[in-house]
């Protein structure tokens, strides 16, 4: 399981990140990943799920109880995702 570690970083840079590793995990196969935001003012958490939410290959793991990490699972993307990936 990767770990991706986007606390105490600006909004926009944390953003590319999440999305950067998020990729790298699902071309590795991993079918999981803890996103570690932090407990602060919530603006990274908030990021990391609308993040999640929005996207076709996640699902909120919503069981996991630390408040300042969010686990999302990898799931098989559709073929439109694929077709947008490979027009990058």
């Amino acid at each position: 399981m990767r770990e991706i570690h986007i606390r105490q970083m600006r909004y926009d840079d944390a953003r590319a990140k999440l999305e950067k590793e998020i990729e790298e995990a699902f071309v590795a196969g991993e079918t999981t990943v803890d996103i570690v935001h932090g407990i602060g003012g919530g603006v990274l958490q908030k990021m990391a799920r609308e993040y999640v939410n929005a996207s076709d290959i996640l699902r909120e793991v919503p069981q996991f109880s630390n408040p300042g990490v969010l686990r999302a699972e990898i799931l098989s993307p559709g073929k439109d995702t694929i077709k947008s990936w490979l027009r990058r």
